[in-house]
């Protein structure tokens, strides 16, 4: 489902028997970023880091750190498009931090498939690793690309180690040789992909790696697509190999097409999209894909809801929500803080079975729907899921097995821990940016976050405390809520035990428990 006519959010989400299994989401005012290349400028080399703070055209720097730098740049005279065209040798001091385990962190964080983790491994450590200091100076210019967006007042993170998707390729031009996912596991395919590969590369080792998705794709498709990817290369070294930093050097594709490149997959039997010019995109997308006979394009009728028709509305406003329910009425409820993300599993009425049982099965229906909310609200840092405790050691096995078994399903990268005996289950999970955008909501200035606001009554106590903490007598307008100003009346007599003149101002702008006081002079 694409829904692209609303020009302010689009939203692309892979549906099955109306539930929403993956979701990508962007506002074209906010759009993202990752995977643009840019040639950016050296502004600040932090030390203490082990970073230097890059200027790529936006409005906050960009951080580049050390493990995200080639070690060409010890060479202060290779130019920018050299540096980028430079394989990193075998013996480097050290293996690009964005590639520790899936070409998919390598730049797009989705772009690419997870499992070419072998072909990406990390290379040895050296005895000594050069500094920041000696890898890059102020003023220097270089080629990079975006990880992730900005966040938080954070700015964007970079990395010198460029990686350009494609459907069936990945082209990766300081990798230096021909690589296979690992989710290939039949040695024949991936024999053959390598002999394609080697042989479109007239014998030479090309630095691309071949996705999951080119598993029995023949070699006129592979060769379209691997055309495709060296000439958006050669735009980047042509056009940008004397250019003035900061600018722009490469942009993504549109947010639809480059969902619908990270979500297609040979089951996917129809798109439905209600924007005219984006299922003309799409329409040349499947073409170029070879897919354009196979899978069904369908154009929904302008002025009526997509997601509504669908029936997937009502799910995806979910995700808005911090209780989520999961059948038998019981839920989960999901707190996000900065770098940790708290999940509670709550039971619902005592079923027929006894406790343990009661347990099991409200934890099994929360293990799938966890990682479902993880994935489509794009959760990321720490994330601890509080079951509810069993007793049976077997029963918290299967738990832990049932919840990693889902959380595989999910393209980014985690590591997960053990369930243990009180019911605690933790596992770390890398933001991909995909998620509801973040933009669409703001702090409540009622309660600040917390979720909780003041009774009146409590407010009426704050500004008493308040005022007793004055010691010079003074004249003073208190703007309050009217509930606060009518328990303030009820209370607590007119300056009783005061010596200060209070006037006070219903305002229902303002919080419960923030009251507003003015000091208007000192009392004679």
């Amino acid at each position: 489902m694409v829904n692209a006519s609303d020009p302010e959010e689009i939203r692309i989400a892979l549906a099955e028997d109306q539930e929403i299994i993956e979701l990508r989401c962007a506002q074209t005012e906010r759009e993202s970023v990752v995977g643009n290349v840019y040639l950016a400028v050296v502004r600040k080399v932090q030390e203490g880091l082990d970073a230097a703070f890059l200027d790529f055209g936006d409005q906050r720097s960009g951080f580049l750190h050390v493990g995200n730098v080639h070690p060409a740049c010890l060479d202060a005279d290779l130019s920018a498009v050299e540096i980028a065209t430079t394989p990193i040798r075998k013996h480097a001091y050290e293996a690009p931090l964005a590639q520790p385990e899936s070409a998919e962190e390598t730049a797009t964080e989705g772009d690419c498939d997870a499992e070419a983790s072998s072909e990406l491994a990390a290379l040895p450590e050296p005895e000594s690793q050069p500094s920041i200091g000696e890898l890059l100076q102020p003023g220097r210019a270089v080629l990079v690309q975006v990880l992730r967006d900005p966040v938080r007042g954070k700015g964007a993170t970079l990395s010198m180690h460029l990686s350009l998707a494609g459907f069936c390729l990945v082209w990766m031009p300081t990798m230096g040789r021909i690589g296979v996912s690992r989710r290939i596991e039949e040695t024949e395919e991936r024999d053959r992909l390598r002999e394609i590969l080697l042989e479109l590369g007239n014998g030479e080792e090309l630095p691309v790696i071949a996705r999951t998705s080119a598993m029995g794709q023949s070699k006129k498709i592979l060769e379209r697509d691997l055309r495709r990817l060296q000439q958006r290369w050669n735009t980047i070294t042509r056009d940008f190999a004397k250019a003035k930093p900061p600018c722009l050097a490469l942009a993504e594709e549109t947010t639809a097409v480059r969902a619908c490149r990270e979500l297609f997959h040979g089951g996917v039997e129809e798109i439905i999209c209600d924007d005219p010019a984006t299922s003309q995109a799409l329409r040349n997308f499947l073409k170029e894909k070879g897919a354009d006979e196979r899978v069904k394009l369908t154009e929904h009728p302008a002025g009526k809801a997509l997601f509504e028709a669908q029936g997937l509305e009502a799910r995806f406003q979910s995700l808005f929500r911090s209780r989520v329910p999961i059948g038998n009425g019981a839920s989960i409820v999901i707190h996000e803080t900065e770098a940790l993300v708290a999940i509670d599993v709550n039971s619902g009425p005592s079923g027929t079975g006894s406790l343990e049982q009661t347990a099991l099965e409200t934890n099994l229906l929360a293990a799938k729907e966890v990682a479902c909310q993880v994935r489509l609200r794009d959760l990321g840092g720490i994330l601890v899921v509080d079951f509810i405790d069993m007793a049976e050691p077997a029963n918290r096995h299967k738990v832990e097995q049932t919840l990693r078994g889902f959380l595989q399903e999910d393209r980014a990268r985690m590591k997960t821990g053990r369930l243990g005996s009180f019911g605690l289950m933790t596992f770390t999970r890398r933001r991909q940016g995909t998620g509801p955008a973040k933009g669409t909501e703001s702090m409540c200035r009622g309660c600040g976050g917390s979720g909780n606001i003041a009774h009146h009554k409590a407010g009426a106590l704050r500004i008493l405390r308040k005022l007793r903490a004055m010691e010079m007598p003074s004249k003073m307008r208190v703007r309050a809520q009217p509930g606060v100003v009518q328990q303030w009346k009820r209370l607590h007599k007119p300056l009783e035990g005061l010596e200060h003149q209070v006037e006070l101002v219903e305002d229902s702008q303002v919080s419960s428990g923030d009251s507003v006081i003015e000091h208007l002079g000192t009392l004679a």
